[in-house]
């Protein structure tokens, strides 16, 4: 399939994808799952987690931020529809807040369409990133982006209404947790404290969140407040240690740390 024929087909599967509601997707997740956090055009740290996990039929459960900074958007992109294309039930892709085409134009992934030819597909590509759900629940976790809107929705019925562009969209795909690195990034973005992490696992039922969004130079993660987990798969080219979680059994028997992996 062309590059346009593959995101056409993995927004028939992004709509598609069981117990989907608006922006939110549900999932017992009753076996493994493994984690990916920001991969921003690293083919070979995506292609290095498969090689880990090998033939696993885990449920896979990406959080966005495919593109941009890394100089191989296209192929990874390719490789990730191609892949929920040869398993649709067992993988859930997240949008990022650089699952956007002013992000992509102020960073490296518009010249990198246009310095491979594929400046066409742009309309294909904006109905796929309109298509990712922008927050999930999967068995015991609750899984956004970059994190808990605030003020925190009194229902699950308005997270399945966000949009990207509206307020609580985009502060799910930008929101980081309140911590003694927090920078504020501007632009009506918000930090999220231990009491809105609470709420938002307790509106969702779950027991942990799982985010992105922010690297985590020499180390590829960390835990705020006992229960929220921030996972970076790429390494910006500087060596540093990429991570992801995996979960044997779907579930989370002892401390979160211990299901991080690192490559």
């Amino acid at each position: 399939m062309s590059f346009e024929e593959l995101l056409r087909e993995g927004v028939r599967l992004n709509e598609e994808l069981p117990d989907r509601r608006g922006s939110f997707v549900e999932h017992p997740n009753l076996g493994a799952l493994l984690v990916v956090g920001d991969l921003h055009g690293e083919l070979d740290s995506f292609k290095e987690i498969m090689e880990w996990a090998k033939d696993d039929q885990c449920l896979w459960l990406f959080l966005g931020d495919y593109v941009d900074r890394g100089a191989f958007g296209v192929e990874l992109l390719t490789a990730l529809l191609e892949f929920q294309l040869e398993r649709p039930d067992r993988v859930i892709l997240l949008r990022g807040n650089h699952e956007d085409w002013e992000m992509n134009y102020h960073y490296t992934f518009a010249d990198e369409l246009r310095n491979k030819g594929l400046i066409g597909a742009l309309p294909s590509l904006l109905l796929w990133y309109d298509s990712l759900p922008l927050a999930a629940k999967v068995g015991e976790l609750a899984a956004v982006h970059g994190g808990v809107p605030i003020p925190v929705p009194e229902e699950i019925e308005r997270l399945e209404r966000a949009k990207a562009d509206d307020d609580i969209g985009f502060q799910i795909l930008w929101n980081d947790p309140l911590d003694e690195s927090y920078w504020p990034r501007g632009g009506g973005t918000r930090s999220f404290d231990e009491g809105a992490m609470e709420a938002f696992l307790s509106l969702l039922d779950c027991r942990f969140l799982i985010r992105g969004h922010q690297y985590v130079p020499n180390v590829g993660y960390k835990v705020n407040f006992g229960r929220c987990v921030t996972i970076f798969s790429a390494g910006y080219g500087m060596g540093w240690p990429r991570a992801f979680l995996y979960l044997p059994e779907g579930r989370i028997d002892s401390e979160i740390e211990a299901y991080v992996i690192r490559i």
